[in-house]
């Protein structure tokens, strides 16, 4: 057990915010440059690219592996119920999108009225047209790469300002990909990424390594840590302190929050006061560290008298195909997606499911290792595959909507600690019946532009609940705080200088890569914080 004394008096800062990934790094930079003064804890470490990221050697596979491992393993325990969950996700200085493969489209108008047009699920409290202006400015600071003129993708929301920069080239494994899916009537388009194809902002443009998945060792992809992180430190007015896990969120008897009790880097237990808290981790966290907090005035977790912490835990249908064809394709070439169709966006009233998918091309982890893994065999056997499948394998994955279900969600475990002593999460998350339809057609679907696309060979993969890897719900906004634990602008309906920085607010979930909805939130968010300092709230 670490040793448990509190620091006292510790200098009180304007806001604490716990999380330095998509939501809490963006608040951290935007009430900095206000004026605010901020202390940003994060429970992973700070990583250097030039040293951490040892993609450049020959066995950078193997070595990758332990990147973003935790030093303890018991950091990061978790369990599941109901369910075979693979909770993926990275704890450090840019939370997830350090290991994100940093694809960046936009919300579509319908995701925000599904209750009103599907009759499932809830409405968002705001509309596309009021996040459309984050949105903007997100892209333009991240210099998201993506298609206009005739490019453009015909499915796209309307937009006030292009893409920053321009999109990347097609390889020759995408291109099979888009011959197979124009064959079937589909629109292939190249997707936005946060991964500049010019320099951008004092970073240089990508090269093309494809390792964005473990680590941008040049920084050109625009993770958090290397976007709104440094701009956020520059202005003398933010701090970050890595390693320190964050325990409780403290009320006051005024039913307010004063401060946060954390582990620092070296077990201790210390305290940081502040006049008001961000929590910003990744759904599965924030509603965690709620529900640890308890006390007199909120003996169910913090900001819970709707009972509704932890609950409508929801991510993505991550279903994976892979395809084998005769030429040879080299899908490492460039970054590791290539081309997005989204025809299956909107609910269609011939198949059995309401809402819809999108789907991307796959094309990361094709490195020799991971070939090898997959084909098996021994000796000449497995030289042989090796021969037929290295550079010849290229994978379509799917972004299903699953729709948020009171089932799905996020408890304490009862029994289970991590590395501090605290009960891990306990994770209850699987298709139902709605998704479990999705997910066949999803896989037929990808079957058949493999095979339009000329694959000789196809295989499914077995649906595993996790995969995604894009965790959201569990603490959604709205207007009733019946229905809802946050209002319009992320603020707890019971604390009123609580706010929540990540996907743990998304009512639904829409069908795409949420990490831009969750900054274009968070800016909107610290627009709400900043007026509620200036109008004198706290």
């Amino acid at each position: 057990m670490p040793q448990r004394t509190m620091e006292r008096g510790a200098k009180s800062v304007d806001v604490v915010i716990v999380g330095c990934g998509a939501g809490g790094g963006v608040i951290a930079k935007e009430l900095g440059e206000s004026g605010l003064s901020i202390v940003v804890l994060e429970a992973g470490p700070r990583f250097d690219p030039l040293k951490d990221y040892q993609t450049d050697v020959q066995d950078f596979e193997i070595r990758s592996a332990r990147t973003f491992r935790a030093r303890d393993p018991r950091r990061d325990r978790y369990t599941t119920a109901g369910s075979s969950f693979r909770y993926d996700h990275v704890k450090g200085v840019g939370g997830s999108t350090l290991h994100y493969v940093a694809i960046t489209p936009r919300l579509h108008e319908s995701d925000f009225l599904v209750r009103s047009r599907d009759g499932v699920a809830q409405d968002w409290p705001f509309r596309y047209e009021d996040l459309e202006p984050y949105y903007t400015r997100v892209e333009w600071e991240l210099g998201v790469s993506g298609p206009s003129g005739e490019e453009a993708n015909p499915f796209d929301p309307p937009r006030s300002r292009r893409y920053p920069t321009p999109p990347h080239p097609f390889n020759l494994a995408s291109l099979a990909l888009k011959r197979g899916a124009e064959k079937l009537g589909l629109h292939f388009v190249r997707e936005p990424v946060a991964i500049p194809t010019l320099d951008w902002q004092g970073r240089v443009a990508c090269v093309g390594a494809g390792t964005c998945r473990i680590g941008c060792r040049i920084r050109a992809k625009s993770s958090i840590d290397v976007t709104y992180v440094p701009k956020a430190e520059a202005t003398g007015r933010v701090e970050i302190r890595p390693d320190c896990m964050a325990r409780e969120v403290l009320v006051g008897p005024d039913g307010k929050a004063n401060g946060v009790v954390y582990f620092d880097s070296e077990g201790v237990e210390r305290r940081g006061e502040a006049r008001a808290v961000v929590v910003a981790g990744n759904a599965i966290e924030p509603a965690r560290l709620l529900l640890l907090s308890r006390s007199r005035l909120f003996p169910d977790g913090l900001a819970n008298s709707s009972g509704l912490v932890g609950k409508h835990f929801t991510e993505h249908m991550g279903v994976f195909v892979r395809g084998r064809f005769s030429e040879r394709l080299e899908p490492w070439r460039g970054v590791p997606v290539g081309g997005l169709i989204q025809d299956f966006y909107e609910t269609d009233s011939r198949n059995d499911f309401v809402r819809g998918w999108a789907i991307v091309g796959s094309l990361g982890h094709h490195w020799p290792v991971a070939i090898a893994r997959h084909v098996g065999g021994w000796g000449s056997e497995h030289k042989r595959l090796m021969k037929e499948h290295f550079g010849h394998v290229v994978g379509l994955a799917s972004i299903g909507e699953q729709l948020p279900d009171p089932r799905n969600q996020v408890q304490l475990d009862p029994v289970v600690k991590d590395s501090h002593g605290l009960p891990v999460p306990r994770i209850i998350n699987e298709p139902r019946e709605n998704e479990r339809a999705m997910i066949r057609k999803i896989t037929t679907t990808l079957r058949e532009i493999l095979e339009a696309a000329g694959a000789r060979e196809v295989w499914e993969e077995d649906f595993q609940s996790g995969a995604s890897s894009h965790y959201m719900g569990t603490c959604r906004m709205g207007a009733d705080p019946k229905t809802s634990v946050v209002d319009p602008w992320c603020r707890a309906h019971d604390v009123p200088n609580l706010f929540l920085g990540d996907g743990s607010v998304f009512p639904t979930v829409g069908a795409v890569n949420p990490a831009l909805t969750i900054s274009a939130v968070a800016t909107r968010t610290s627009e709400g914080i900043l007026e509620a300092f200036e109008r004198g709230e706290f």
